[in-house]
């Protein structure tokens, strides 16, 4: 049976974003030719739920979005980034789409910075201690982290049963291959920012 997720309130300030994202799950979901119920099934959130997502009256958390961006063969990164308008860009401090990483209860979000026709995504992450990022996950690409403030941890499959885990403390930037599977998680007791910059393959 699907798994219910939990939608995040629809504010005023979301409407452009996630209108942006429902525009773009179900162009790639009929680019594939799939039915919300294919896509339910294949990702554990329920229909009504992923409908919701579709016509903008709930955000995913991210959590949700990899589940989503894994059966539509695309990344979550292509979903959430919407369109630029202009050649220079300016994004502020309290400014660019703020999604929820998990539908946990803790403190742990992804400030979306770039849109979709940059060559590149980039967001800000803001991590709480305890909070959960997700499991491993893989695609075609490149992706950069450079911690600006806290203590987090890459951990790489080296395909072979072996996890090689990579601590980075506030000043320190790690680049892989997504191709690799990796998994995210939190470190120490104080909050975590980090920039994430990715690109497709």
């Amino acid at each position: 049976m699907a798994a219910t997720a939990q939608p995040q309130p629809r504010r005023d300030h979301d409407t452009r974003a996630l209108d942006e994202l429902g525009q773009a799950v179900r162009s790639r979901r009929n680019q594939l030719g799939l039915t919300l119920s294919q896509v339910a099934h294949r990702t554990g959130l329920s229909v009504p739920f992923l409908s919701q997502v579709e016509t903008s009256f709930a955000a995913p958390s991210l959590t949700s979005l990899f589940a989503i961006a894994r059966v539509l063969e695309t990344t979550p990164e292509r979903l959430l980034a919407g369109p630029v308008s202009a050649d220079v860009v300016v994004t502020g401090s309290g400014e660019g789409q703020r999604y929820d990483i998990t539908d946990a209860p803790q403190t742990a979000f992804r400030r979306q910075l770039t849109g979709l026709e940059e060559p590149f995504s980039a967001a800000e992450y803001v991590v709480e201690p305890g909070s959960q990022l997700g499991g491993f996950f893989a695609s075609e690409g490149r992706e950069m982290i450079h911690v600006t403030q806290g203590m987090f941890a890459v951990d790489l499959d080296d395909g072979d049963g072996h996890i090689v885990t990579h601590r980075l403390a506030a000043g320190d930037t790690m680049i892989y291959s997504t191709a690799t599977r990796h998994r995210w998680h939190h470190l120490g007791a104080e909050t975590t920012r980090f920039v994430h910059v990715s690109a497709p393959g």
